[in-house]
């Protein structure tokens, strides 16, 4: 969100050391956290939003905000049950069972109503939002590398805006950096 947001920032990655020391010193004893001006902030959709209206990324009208929002929490809860199955199911044959249902029933479901709130280039029209920028983190992280049979295929509009973000500038450099 921030790079793709022009804002500049320190991307801290800590290890398990490291993460027991500072776990205290969070707000809320968890990742990820932003500090800004000495004081530190946690949850990740709350630094989204504040890291999409930094870089204005997040629509000014309250009616396009509510719809944006709407979005964003479809896609937190695509992200949530990816997450469930991914780290938290360890019973092998309910993970295949939440699997199963998740692209069968939850991810077609989910998805194919929000190709339907599409309005251009990107969901909130020519022009990228935050909300952009989480779905293309959903697939390419959550669902693209937790959930095996995940594709994209059916879906080719939500594709082509992941593209889209895949494809900025910014963003291409920044992956290329992370990536081992």
């Amino acid at each position: 969100m921030l790079t793709y947001g022009k804002v500049s920032f320190e991307d801290s990655r800590i290890g398990g050391a490291e993460w027991s020391i500072l776990k205290s010193k969070t707000p809320l004893g968890k990742i990820p956290v932003l500090e800004v001006d000495g004081a530190m902030y946690s949850q990740s959709m709350a630094i989204a939003r504040y890291a999409a209206k930094l870089g204005g990324l997040y629509p000014e009208d309250p009616l396009e905000c509510l719809r944006a929002d709407m979005i964003s929490e479809t896609l937190c809860e695509m992200f949530e049950d990816s997450i469930d199955i991914f780290y938290a199911e360890k019973d092998e044959a309910k993970k295949a069972e939440k699997t199963k249902k998740l692209l069968e029933e939850t991810l077609p479901l989910k998805l194919g109503k929000l190709t339907s709130m599409i309005k251009g280039d990107y969901f909130m029209g020519n022009k990228a939002t935050f909300v952009d920028i989480q779905l293309f983190d959903l697939f390419e992280n959550a669902l693209g590398k937790s959930i095996l049979g995940f594709s994209t295929d059916p879906f080719p509009e939500l594709e082509s805006i992941v593209k889209r973000v895949k494809a900025n500038p910014d963003i291409a450099s920044y992956l290329a950096k992370q990536s081992p």
